[in-house]
This record gives C-alpha cells, structure tokens and sequence, in this order.
C-alpha cells in the first residue's frame, strides 16, 4: 500500500541505500536506545488522525557469533490529534438540533515489539540498520468536552469555579502487529551513537491503521 505523506521516510531509504557499507552499528553485547520524533499515521487512520508524536525505547542483544545480528526489544506510545473534519461529524447529543460536535479527540498507541535487527559488520563513523518483526499494541481513542466545575479545597473549606475538559467516550482495544524499517547511525563518542530511524508499524485492526515513526535518537 502506498504510504500517505512518505517523503521522509522515502528520503531516509534513499539514504540508507547510497551509504557506505563499510560501516555497523554500536558493538554489543547489549545496546540500549531511546528515540524521539514525529510519527505519520497512514490509510484510514492517516483519514482521521493529525500528524502526531513518538516516543521509544528499549535494547537490542547482539549475538557474539553473528554480532551483526540482533535481537531488539522496544516499547513505545504515539499520540495523535484527530482532525477537525472528523469531529465535526460526530454528534455527542443526539436530541438537540443539528451536530453537537465534541470539542478535542485524542488517539494513543501503546506498543511492544520484538524485532530482528540487521546491520553491517564493519565498523565506522556513519552505518545503517534494517529492523524488522512482530508486536502487541494498545490503542486507546477519546473524546472531550471543554467545561466549567466547581472545585471545593478538602484542608481550607472554600470553593472555586475550575474550567477544565472531561472524557464524554472512550474506546480501547488490544491489536497485535507488524514493523518493518531502516535507520542511520552517527557514531558521537566512545559507545554512543545518534541514530535517525524510520518504521513502518502495521496493527491488525478492523480499519486500516498503519503508522510511519520518524525518530532521533541515542544508542549507547
């Protein structure tokens, strides 16, 4: 499937195929990392959701006989915005006249992958990576209104007016997944590297959800 809005991710391969081969990753045994950037949700959520945010982490475990080969772990969220089109549609009482469109909608993924991880066996100051393998996601979806309350203080005995917002509908799903990406690698110092990643995250839901992490991060 054609990926909405791939022009990083399509720059970052184009990256990754014209550098040197001579180079690999931080030398294991293990490897930590920790990530963030802008994550691009694609087909149907990429219809309801805005660009939104990524955050992840984890380690890899290279093997001591095939030390360009690894075994990653990394646990991660994205968090996106859904669009005012689609809020706009949504009727939150249906027994006033016309829409009553919610005032914010918010969409999460919780997710756990373990991954195979591929990289050069030589050393260098620049490499790449491919990352590839299965997960379990946790996707959580919201929807708010802006309102006023009174608050009363439990220690002083006064109260207060406190505008806030409030979840009027919540849905939340368990979904298992596949991801599938490559990554640049800048060595920054003994045992630490800046890396820039990109992975595409396919989740086994209902409608099409597919998400596109585009990542700074540390490996150490």
């Amino acid at each position: 499937m054609m990926l909405k809005r791939a022009g990083m991710p399509i720059a970052l391969a184009a990256i990754v195929v014209l550098a040197s081969t001579d180079v690999r990753a931080v030398d294991g045994p293990v490897v930590g990392h920790f990530s963030f950037g802008v994550s691009l949700p694609q087909g149907d959520a990429g219809d309801a959701l805005e660009d939104g945010w990524a955050f992840h982490g984890g380690a890899t475990w290279f093997s001591q006989k095939r030390p360009n080969l690894g075994l990653r772990m990394d646990l991660g969220i994205d968090w996106f915005d859904v669009r005012s089109a689609v809020l706009g549609g949504i009727d939150t009482d249906e027994f006033l006249p016309g829409v009553q469109p919610p005032d914010n909608g918010y969409a999460r993924a919780w997710s756990g992958t373990v991954d195979l991880l591929w990289s050069p066996s030589s050393q260098g100051s620049v490499g790449w990576y491919l990352v590839a393998g299965v997960g379990v996601y946790y996707t959580q979806a919201e929807l708010s209104e802006d309102g006023f309350g009174v608050y009363c203080d439990p220690w002083w005995y006064w109260c207060y007016g406190v505008e806030g917002e409030y979840i009027i509908k919540s849905k939340s799903n368990w979904e298992w997944g596949l991801n599938a990406g490559a990554g640049l690698t800048f060595k920054a110092g003994p045992g630490t590297e800046f890396y820039l990643e990109a992975v595409y995250h396919w989740l086994d839901t209902k409608n099409s959800a597919e998400l596109v992490p585009i990542s700074l991060g540390v490996r150490w």
